[in-house]
């Protein structure tokens, strides 16, 4: 949605700060994933340096982008997505890798490198949080893995926010913008407007979103989410963390 945006050019998820150097990022995945065709611990960088560096999505540009991967083990993330803003130019980039928000030192690799960034924290409710990252884990993750283990997302959802809060709190107020996603989907030209003024100080006329389908009204959740909810408070059970995050970010109740 964001990176539709005239003035702006969305990655895909790079993980270029989740390790200090190159070399850490290419370190040999498991036995599993590599079963699985996945041949690179960050497939959107590989993928966005075949298309940036050597020109489209084929096979021989994506082993390309991967031996200039190797050729440059002792790079720091900065060298690398310093080239592909260099070829973005004159559009900012913009960079949404989870694996960031994972780790304080990965926050602190970006502020240091890119002092002037802005950043956009997109919120959503920790039910339907959790949700996605089942449906996630259940296809990525080896079978039964997290078999009827909720509090699982619910952590991960407290974990990354909390995290997200101590760091964007160091920031300077016009470099953050904090919204709710279900706003961004039930309103989307007044919050798209907003997200394109906070990232590149134009009107955001142009950025575009998604059809209707799939949209939850804010204040809302589907049925689904209602039972699971229920089913999850009686595990949060005495978590006053979850609850005093949930209002921060002024989620629907259960």
């Amino acid at each position: 949605m964001i990176g539709q945006h005239p003035e702006l050019a969305g990655l895909p998820e790079l993980k270029l700060f989740a390790t200090r150097t190159v070399g850490e990022l290419e370190a040999p995945l498991s036995r599993y994933w590599m079963e699985r065709g996945v041949t690179h611990r960050s497939p959107g960088l590989v993928r966005a340096l075949a298309q940036l560096e050597f020109g489209g999505q084929s096979p021989e540009a994506m082993a390309s982008a991967i031996s200039w991967l190797h050729a440059r083990k002792h790079w720091r993330g900065p060298q690398v997505l310093d080239v592909l803003l260099e070829r973005l130019a004159p559009r900012s980039a913009v960079e949404k890798s989870p694996d960031h928000v994972l780790n304080p030192a990965a926050l602190r690799r970006i502020k240091r490198a890119y002092p002037k960034a802005r950043y956009l924290h997109l919120t959503r409710h920790p039910v339907t949080s959790q949700a996605s990252m089942v449906k996630h884990w259940k296809r990525t993750l080896p079978p039964d893995s997290l078999e009827d283990e909720p509090m699982n997302g619910i952590a991960a959802w407290l974990d990354a926010h909390t995290r997200i809060l101590g760091f964007t709190a160091r920031l300077s107020a016009d470099h953050v913008l904090r919204l709710r996603a279900e706003d961004v989907l039930n309103d989307p030209e007044v919050n798209l407007r907003r997200i394109a003024r906070s990232a590149s100080g134009s009107p955001g006329d142009r950025a575009r979103h998604p059809g209707g389908a799939g949209r939850t009204a804010a204040g809302s959740l589907p049925a689904q989410a209602h039972r699971d909810g229920r089913r999850i408070a009686e595990r949060t059970a005495g978590c006053d963390l979850v609850g005093k995050c949930s209002a921060r970010f002024r989620c629907p109740t259960i």
